[in-house]
């Protein structure tokens, strides 16, 4: 769980909506590693949304959009993918897109998934959820997505991931395969005073600070090999091949106009592919638009949950 005691000085009423409360929770076995989900909202229902965290966080970084759908008939599933969150340490070798995508789809088969899927998905988790809709097309019954900060090129084309690409990458890669009990330690001592630097780094509009203090814990708690991990895939891993899948579905996408790890360009590349989606810039919004636009995030799930029932409702009544 994500939940903090900061002192009264804080505001109580946000504090407690930054805590996950699932209905369900569990892990289930995907490929070696023991994946770790949340639930909320009836079993029975007809709709489900599924949300695919970012990079170096986990899945209650949609606290506020699931906390919004509460109540609904809607199920709303969320993994914490290989290497983050309550699914813990993973080898760096098996921390690919694809291999984090077989977590999610792990999931959706271990509950018993059935009928139209919204696919939610943000920074690391647009390419994974976009490769668990393009490779899992025959399995699930995708009704729609709304990819938040994604990209669909190699990831350290644009922005400020390239660094990923240079000495600091190198290094660290270096850094965890010869000293890997070392490097931990010093990440948990480092991350514990420079958390709530990097998380604020993402915000260009007043925040409070129980938002950046909840950002700042997922961080801190990602292993240093989870960075390492993914290095090599961000570099070369492509979802321009998602375009068929995307083609029949509606969507949303939605990016911040400061956000300088997956710039609007490549929120515009993304929409080259997918025409037939409502495009969002978000003004004065980061990487994290989650967290610092949430109500636009929920409404773009919202619309996207009222189309792709919408049409499938159509579609059954045409074939009868």
């Amino acid at each position: 769980m994500y939940g903090f005691s900061l002192g009264s000085r804080h505001s109580h009423k946000l504090l407690g909506m930054l805590e996950l409360r699932p209905d369900r929770t569990g892990t289930v076995e995907s490929g070696g590693v023991r994946v770790h989900w949340y639930e909320v909202g009836p079993e029975s229902a007809n709709v489900t949304v599924v949300y695919v965290h970012g990079f170096n966080i986990a899945a209650p970084e949609f606290v506020f959009q699931v906390e919004a759908l509460r109540g609904q008939s809607i199920r709303q599933l969320l993994i914490d993918v290989r290497g983050h969150g309550n699914t813990g340490y993973c080898s760096p070798e098996l921390l690919t897109i694809d291999n984090a995508a077989d977590d999610v789809a792990a999931v959706l088969r271990a509950r018993g998934v059935r009928g139209p899927v919204v696919v939610v998905g943000h920074s690391l988790g647009g390419p994974v959820s976009l490769s668990l809709m393009r490779r899992y097309a025959g399995e699930f019954e995708w009704a729609g997505s709304v990819q938040i900060s994604s990209a669909v090129e190699p990831f350290a084309m644009q922005g400020m991931p390239q660094v990923l690409a240079g000495p600091i990458g190198h290094a660290l890669e270096w850094v965890v395969a010869r000293t890997p009990h070392f490097a931990e330690g010093v990440r948990r001592a480092v991350t514990r005073s420079l958390a709530p630097v990097l998380a604020l780094g993402f915000y260009f509009r007043p925040m409070p600070y129980d938002v950046i203090r909840f950002h700042a814990d997922m961080i801190q708690q990602t292993p240093l090999a989870t960075y390492a991990g993914y290095f090599d895939d961000l570099l070369d891993h492509s979802e321009l091949e998602a375009g068929d899948v995307l083609a029949d579905l509606p969507g949303y996408i939605l990016v911040g106009d400061r956000d300088h790890v997956t710039p609007v360009s490549q929120s515009a590349r993304l929409w080259e592919l997918w025409p037939r989606a409502f495009v969002q810039v978000l003004p004065d919004s980061g990487h994290m638009p989650p967290l610092d636009a949430p109500g636009a995030v929920t409404a773009a799930i919202e619309r996207v949950i009222a189309l792709g029932v919408r049409e499938r409702a159509v579609g059954s009544f045409d074939n009868v």
